[in-house]
C-alpha cells in the first residue's frame, strides 16, 4: 500500500492522504492561509510512501528546513495516524498503545469577574467535571482573594488549576504561587514566558504547587525538564507539529515523572487530543470551555458527561464527516 494523492477542502478545512488501496485518513482544521505549492512540498515526501513508515515520514518532514509549514505538517500527521489505524482496524488510542478509554475533563473557565468565576468553580464540580481552570486577569491583590475565595467555594480534593498567562514578574509569581500551596491547587500554569528558563527553575523551587510551562518541541520537553525550568509541561498538537511530536514531548515529561498537559481540545474538534489522552497516562485530562464549537461537518461531535468523554471505538479517530456536506461547500479544492 503506497499513498497515491493528498487533498485539500476548503473552506471545510478537509485534509485527506489517500491510498492506492482505498483507504485514507484525514483531518479537520487545515488553516485557509495553506497553498497549493505547500501541498506540493507535502507530496514531494508523501506521495508513494508507506503510510505505516510514520516515524520515517516524520524524519523527512523534520529535514525539510521549514519548506512545508508546520501546522500542515501537523495536520498530515494526524492524518496518518488515522489512516494507520484505520489499517489496523483499531482507534488511534489503542493503535499507539491504549491506556483508557473515557478521558476526564477539567471546565476551562472564560470568565472575567471574580463572582462569575467562585459560581462556575461551583457548578463545575456539581457537574461533575474533574478540575476547573481559572485565569489570571486582575492585579495581584485581587488575584490572591479570588484564589481564596475558589478554593472555599469548592471541596478540597476538587483540581483547580490558575492559568498565570506568562504575565508575572519573577516576585509576583512567588507571592502568587505561595498562596496557590496554601489553598492546595493542583498546577499554576504558565506563570512565566516560556522562554525563561532561569526565571521558572527558581519559581519551581520556591512553591510547593507544581508549575508548567509550554513546549514546542520533544527537545524543548527534554530542556525543560533537564534544567527544571517547569514541574509540568503543556503541547498540543498545532504547537507542536503533530500528533508524533506530541507522544515525544509527553513521553520525555514521564521519563522525569512529569505531567504533559494538552492545549485544550485543539484539531480535529477534540477527536486528535483525546486519542493521545487515551495513551498518554501522564496527561491529567482535556480541558474544554463552554466556547468550544464543532465543525458542521464532524456528524458525532464530542459529548462530556458526568465528567468525561468516551473515546470512540471506530478505527481511526473515529470523526465521521459528512463527505457529501463537505464536496457541497467545497469552492476550493488543493490536490497534489
Amino acid at each position: 500500500m503506497i499513498i497515491s494523492r493528498i487533498a485539500i477542502h476548503q473552506p471545510a478545512g478537509l485534509l485527506r492522504i489517500l491510498t492506492d488501496a482505498g483507504l485514507e485518513g484525514r483531518c479537520s482544521g487545515v488553516a485557509a492561509t495553506i497553498a497549493g505549492a505547500d501541498v506540493a512540498a507535502a507530496a514531494s515526501i508523501l506521495i508513494s510512501a508507506n503510510p505505516v513508515d510514520r516515524e520515517r515520514i516524520w524524519l523527512a518532514f523534520n529535514e525539510a528546513d521549514g519548506s512545508v509549514p508546520a501546522d500542515l505538517r501537523a495536520c498530515i500527521d494526524v492524518a496518518l495516524w488515522d489512516l494507520t489505524a484505520r489499517i489496523a482496524g483499531q482507534p488511534v488510542h489503542r493503535h499507539v498503545n491504549g491506556f483508557r478509554s473515557r478521558i476526564p475533563v477539567c471546565k476551562r473557565s472564560e470568565q472575567s469577574s471574580a463572582e462569575e468565576i467562585v459560581e462556575e468553580a461551583q457548578e463545575a464540580q456539581g457537574a461533575g467535571f474533574r478540575g476547573y481552570k481559572f485565569d489570571a486577569l486582575s492585579d495581584e491583590e485581587s488575584l490572591i482573594s479570588l484564589i481564596r475565595d475558589v478554593r472555599r467555594a469548592v471541596s478540597p480534593d476538587f483540581c483547580l488549576l490558575l492559568d498565570g498567562r506568562a504575565r508575572w514578574i519573577l516576585d509576583q509569581a512567588i507571592r502568587i504561587g505561595r498562596v496557590l500551596d496554601a489553598a492546595d491547587f493542583f498546577c499554576f500554569d504558565r506563570p512565566r514566558p516560556d522562554s525563561d528558563m532561569s526565571g521558572g527553575r527558581q519559581l519551581a523551587a520556591e512553591i510547593d504547587t507544581p508549575t508548567s510551562t509550554g513546549v514546542s518541541s520533544p527537545m524543548e520537553a527534554a530542556q525543560v525538564m533537564a534544567a527544571q525550568a517547569a514541574d509540568h509541561v503543556r503541547t498540543g498538537v498545532t504547537r507542536a507539529g503533530g500528533m508524533t511530536d506530541v507522544l515525544k514531548a509527553a513521553r520525555c515529561a514521564e521519563a522525569f515523572g512529569a505531567y504533559c498537559h494538552l492545549d485544550g481540545l485543539g484539531t480535529c474538534d477534540g477527536f486528535a487530543h483525546l486519542h493521545l489522552a487515551g495513551t498518554i497516562r501522564n496527561t491529567p485530562f482535556l480541558e474544554v470551555a463552554d466556547s468550544t464549537s464543532s465543525s458542521p461537518f464532524i456528524e458525532n461531535p464530542l459529548q462530556i458527561c458526568d465528567g468525561y468523554i468516551e473515546i470512540p471505538a471506530a478505527p481511526g479517530l473515529g470523526m465521521e464527516i459528512d463527505m457529501g456536506a463537505v464536496n457541497e461547500h467545497t469552492t476550493e479544492l488543493i490536490e497534489s
